[in-house]
């Protein structure tokens, strides 16, 4: 009869606290698998934070230079509508243009690679230098601001979201910010700077006249769009001040400056360029005033907003690094107790296995008064009585056999 299973004989041999210590191993194998799936997800966590937290200043930097470039434009269409005195304040929009672009060329420096925005930023510095000379009609300047702006600047922006994963934050709260502030708000912005151009240069060009029916419709359409996104960009801000009252905190109060500001320049638009009999001349600077004015509150709600990301940014990091401390430190306390266990139960065998069997070796050489030092309820106890009663018989035995000797004698 076999002894032991095919194959299983070195397990078999073993000592107690070999096997013991061999089911903790095993025990300890899949702890550990988890432990290292934990400490990947971890770093995975801390990681994307530190995306995110990169995204958002690269973010952070190309707004102003959408505001510049914006900025930029205007006052050009106000230049070539006949308004002389608005050159140097055009030309100091410039340099700040080149100032912040220069931010741009920084950030490509540090992030371009991972967040493949060489192209892009390329095509701004070629397309930049395009605008600067694009002054020789109003037509040619808007057409090269706009496409500065629309295949450079938005596509820039949304890829710095995409690659950064900013878009896909876990968080449905933030996840609302950051949408509406990389894609909502540049395209409200960018809707506000072209009513303020095109009705600066409106009210500088058919002074005392009624608008054009072309100025009317396009104005008009830009307030729908305006609209649009303003709406679109308020939905999903209100979202997230709902949902976290870190944002209530920080962005409610610039939210509710910007739509008022914006309400003030849409009521503008249309009482002094759409619905006015003759347009006054001199309202244009109050006009180009409210609708830098419009652009900017919005534009602060990026800054509003900034440290509160960055903030949960650092927290949800922080976060996934505790947890894997604190299950990690309890999964190592747990197999620590098991091997702590499993030399206390291999101590609790052997030691009196081990007496037992010195104990059967001296009886074996006829030292029947070799004393059993155990005393237990289990098989090892039970074993101990059995070697008890053996000595008692064959002390019993022996001394029968003792007698038998004498009475033949």
């Amino acid at each position: 009869m076999r002894r032991h299973l095919p194959g299983l004989a070195p397990i078999t041999n073993m000592k107690i606290a070999n096997k013991l210590g061999l089911i903790v191993a095993v025990m300890a194998i899949p702890i550990v698998a988890l432990l290292v799936v934990q400490f990947f997800a971890q770093r995975a966590t801390q990681e994307q934070a530190a995306r995110e937290r990169d995204g958002l200043e690269y973010v952070s930097t190309v707004i102003p230079f959408l505001r510049e470039v914006q900025l930029h434009r205007g006052l050009v269409l106000r230049v070539l509508a006949g308004d002389a005195n608005s050159v140097e304040t055009m030309n100091q929009s410039a340099r700040a243009a080149e100032n912040a672009l220069a931010a741009i060329n920084e950030m490509d420096a540090r992030y371009g690679s991972s967040f493949g925005t060489r192209d892009l930023v390329a095509f701004l510095n070629r397309e930049w230098a395009n605008v600067k000379n694009s002054t020789s009609s109003p037509e040619t300047a808007n057409a090269a601001h706009t496409r500065l702006i629309q295949d450079g600047i938005f596509p820039l922006l949304s890829t710095v979201a995409v690659r950064s994963e900013l878009v896909l934050d876990p968080d449905l709260d933030t996840r609302n910010v950051i949408i509406a502030l990389t894609e909502s708000l540049p395209r409200l912005t960018e809707a506000l700077s072209l009513i303020r151009a095109a009705g600066t240069e409106t009210l500088i060009t058919r002074a005392n006249l009624s608008p054009t029916d072309q100025q009317k419709m396009f104005l008009a359409a830009q307030l729908a769009i305006a609209g649009e996104h303003a709406a679109a960009l308020d939905r999903q801000l209100q979202a997230a001040i709902s949902d976290n009252e870190r944002f209530a905190a920080t962005l409610d109060p610039a939210v509710r400056r910007a739509a008022t500001t914006r309400s003030t320049f849409f009521d503008m638009t249309r009482s002094q360029v759409l619905v006015t009999g003759n347009l006054s001349g001199t309202a244009a600077e109050g006009f180009f005033y409210m609708g830098g004015s419009s652009i900017d509150t919005s534009n602060q709600l990026l800054a509003a907003a900034q440290e509160t990301l960055n903030a949960a940014f650092d927290q949800r990091a922080a976060d996934a690094r505790q947890q894997f401390y604190l299950s990690g430190g309890a999964a190592l306390a747990g197999v620590a107790l098991a091997l702590l266990l499993a030399i206390v139960i291999s101590l609790s065998i052997s030691r009196p296995v081990r007496h037992l069997a010195e104990v059967a070796d001296r009886i074996s050489l006829g030292e029947l008064d070799a004393r059993i030092d155990v005393e237990s309820d289990n098989e090892i106890g039970r074993l101990a009585e059995s070697l008890r009663r053996m000595q008692t018989s064959l002390r019993a035995a022996i001394e029968r056999l003792r007698q038998r000797r004498q009475q033949a004698a």
